[in-house]
This record gives C-alpha cells, sequence and structure tokens, in this order.
C-alpha cells in the first residue's frame, strides 16, 4: 500500500517537472525587459549605464560564443524580450543572419558607454507593445499556469479518490 502511495506522489512529481524544468535562466515577464548578453570586461559598465538609465535590464556574463549562441535562442523566442549584445558581437550578428526575423529584438553594441547608452535607448522605445499583443500575452500568462495546475489537481485527484476507494473496500 506504502509503494502505491510513493509511487503515486513520483507521477504527480514527474509531471509538474517537465512544466517547470526549461527556462529558469530566462528572464520572465516580471523580469527585465532587455537582455544584456556581456563578457567580464563589458558586463559591469553595461549594468552601470542601465541602470543610470533606469531601464529594467539583466545582463549575463559569458565565457564562450558557444554558450552565446545556445542561450540566444531561449532569449529570443521569449518574445517579451529584447537583447543587446555588447559582447561576442560576430556570434550576435551571424545569429541574426541565421534568423532574420529576429532583428528586430536583438541589437549588437560596441562596449563604449556612449553606444551602449544609444542601443539601450533604442531597443527601450521599440520595447512596447501593442495594446493586442498586451492583451494576448497576460491572457497566456495567466492561462498556462492556470490549465497546468489544473490538470495536475485532477490527476492528483484521481489517483487519491481510487486510493481511497480501494483502501474502503479493503
Amino acid at each position: 500500500m506504502k509503494f502505491k502511495a510513493l509511487g503515486l506522489c513520483i507521477l504527480i512529481l514527474a509531471m509538474v517537472s517537465p512544466i517547470f524544468a526549461h527556462g529558469v535562466h530566462i528572464a520572465t515577464e516580471s523580469d527585465a525587459d532587455i537582455v544584456i548578453i556581456a563578457d567580464e570586461s563589458t558586463g559591469a559598465l553595461a549594468k552601470k549605464v542601465a541602470d543610470e538609465m533606469g531601464i529594467n535590464a539583466q545582463v549575463y556574463k559569458f565565457t564562450s560564443a558557444a554558450q552565446v549562441n545556445h542561450e540566444l535562442g531561449h532569449f529570443v523566442f521569449d518574445y517579451n524580450n529584447k537583447v543587446l549584445a555588447v559582447a561576442y558581437q560576430e556570434t550576435v550578428e551571424e545569429f541574426i543572419a541565421n534568423n532574420p526575423d529576429t532583428s528586430s529584438q536583438v541589437m549588437v553594441s560596441a562596449g563604449s558607454e556612449e553606444d551602449i547608452k544609444n542601443a539601450l535607448m533604442e531597443l527601450n522605445g521599440n520595447s512596447t507593445p501593442s495594446e493586442e499583443e498586451s492583451t494576448t500575452s497576460s491572457e497566456n500568462g495567466f492561462l498556462i499556469p492556470f490549465f497546468s495546475g489544473l490538470l495536475v489537481g485532477l490527476i492528483a485527484g484521481m489517483g487519491l479518490g481510487v486510493f481511497l476507494v480501494k483502501r474502503k473496500n479493503n
């Protein structure tokens, strides 16, 4: 009997974990609107400029072009994010060339304070969504967790119900 309950708990956790297993490193709607790709030498300057401008930006410091290439796809396909690359410009330009539809979300900038400031102003100016996009985004922000929770609750309730009925009959 204890093994069935343990198995049920493991099954429920296994079904919940895919919902949250991917994307912990990606900024969400409540997080930064602009993601800045930097390295050790440009990260502090980029964060300082963004803070001075009052822009909600998250700086990611990378150590290799392979990391940038992998993470860039995650950043860009979360359509709420804009990406500014102050380091690894060649990798980002190659990504834009391979994915031309992302060119409105991704910008490459030099590592100087003035260039970063200009690029952030341009990205921030383009980051205001239309009313339709805003409504769709807020609806999806509610509906996905709601239906995920509803599904998990339904499965857990059915499992608990079967467990209690079997226990009552024995």
